[in-house]
């Protein structure tokens, strides 16, 4: 299986920091969860900024992808599989650092008797995480079996970019 997507200005190596636009929400969630990469997403977040941004810019948007003159990618799938497969084939390693996947901050081993007074119910995981900007709780669950199963499918697609510029 492989896939294709449009690229330009990638010579750079992995990206320190990504702007994700309105349309991929999930993706700026996955990219922190997985590659611990600062994400920059909001949907307030207007063409103009995207276009200007020093940061790697990752849109659906055609018309933004071709206005732009820094690094971007241009995705056309729906596919989450695929999508963290575009960011294994730029280089980035899964699950050596996670951020907060809803605002980006960074995560802190906790003790996880400590999350389970904080959410209320038992956890069963023997490690246990607190965002240093929200204070959300995250542990080794479901969730994270799923992830893993994406990683591991997102392993065997083939990327090719396609450079644009």
């Amino acid at each position: 299986m492989g896939v294709y997507v449009e690229c330009k200005g990638l010579d750079s190596g992995v990206p320190d920091c990504i702007y994700v636009d309105a349309m991929l929400g999930w993706l700026a969630r996955l990219l922190r969860i997985l590659f611990g990469v600062r994400v920059v997403y909001s949907p307030s977040i207007g063409d103009s900024e995207l276009a200007e941004t020093e940061c790697l810019v990752v849109t659906r948007d055609e018309e933004l992808f071709k206005r732009r003159r820094g690094p971007a990618i241009l995705l056309k799938t729906d596919s989450h599989v695929e999508w963290v497969a575009v960011f294994i084939a730029l280089g980035m390693r899964p699950f050596e650092r996670s951020r907060c996947p809803v605002c980006g901050g960074d995560l802190a081993e906790v003790d996880c008797r400590e999350a389970e007074t904080a959410v209320g119910h038992e956890i069963r995981s023997e490690r246990c995480w607190r965002c240093a900007v929200c204070g959300r709780y995250y542990w080794v669950g479901s969730h994270w079996r799923r992830l893993r199963r994406l990683v591991e499918e997102a392993g065997a697609v083939s990327v090719e970019c396609r450079r644009n510029g």
